[in-house]
């Protein structure tokens, strides 16, 4: 991996420190006011570079599409891995997918050993009698079956949802642990997809 000059170094750990600081990415704009930067290219001139070397993935046409590479040392604690943060799903698409990510989320990894993490943020109330409010970030770990009582992430009608799964004859039932809501009773598996369990939950002080 190459060197980067001193000036891609700020650059690098700028963006590093403000994936820690709001659980994403800062966008090109962003990084120009940081730096005083009157033209937004000379930032997207410097992240060309540093992509070059090795450091970060450039994502086109996403307001926040800089993505960390895993493994530089000198800026991320090899304790630490980046997980995608989910927002709107595409219909058809896994959901880890790059049209779902708006951005990244830095865990523990000798909390959450593994891969195939995902984290999600949460709207609303309907999980709030398991400690899950609205705003929190939960992290998932991918899967596509659930046992009865899993608190489970699962797409319907292209919206992910996280809900208690419990299996009944002939159909699933998605349970809020919040009695303000009905059940979401599903009568076919070809309706539901389920598509990982909750492992943490995360919330900004």
């Amino acid at each position: 991996m190459k060197k980067l000059t001193t000036l891609q170094k700020r650059v690098l750990r700028f963006i590093i420190r403000q994936q820690k600081k709001i659980g994403a990415p800062p966008t090109i704009r962003e990084i120009a006011e940081y730096f005083n930067y009157s033209s937004i290219n000379s930032v997207r001139q410097h992240l060309r570079l540093i992509e070059r070397k090795g450091y970060i993935k450039v994502i086109p046409w996403r307001a926040r599409g800089i993505e960390v590479v895993v493994g530089f040392e000198q800026e991320q604690s090899k304790n630490e891995v980046q997980v995608p943060l989910v927002g709107a799903v595409a219909a058809g698409k896994p959901i880890t997918a790059v049209e779902n990510i708006d951005g990244y989320i830095s865990l523990d990894r000798t909390i959450f050993k593994g891969g195939d993490l995902f984290t999600l943020r949460i709207k609303g109330d309907s999980m709030k009698d398991i400690g899950v409010l609205d705003g929190d970030i939960v992290i998932v770990r991918q899967q596509a079956d659930a046992r009865d009582n899993d608190v489970v992430v699962a797409i319907i009608d292209g919206e992910a949802t996280l809900k208690r799964f419990l299996r009944k004859p002939g159909q699933v039932i998605l349970r809020a642990e919040n009695p303000a809501y009905k059940d979401i009773v599903v009568r076919s598996n070809k309706d539901l997809w389920i598509v990982g369990k909750m492992v943490g939950v995360m919330r900004k002080c």
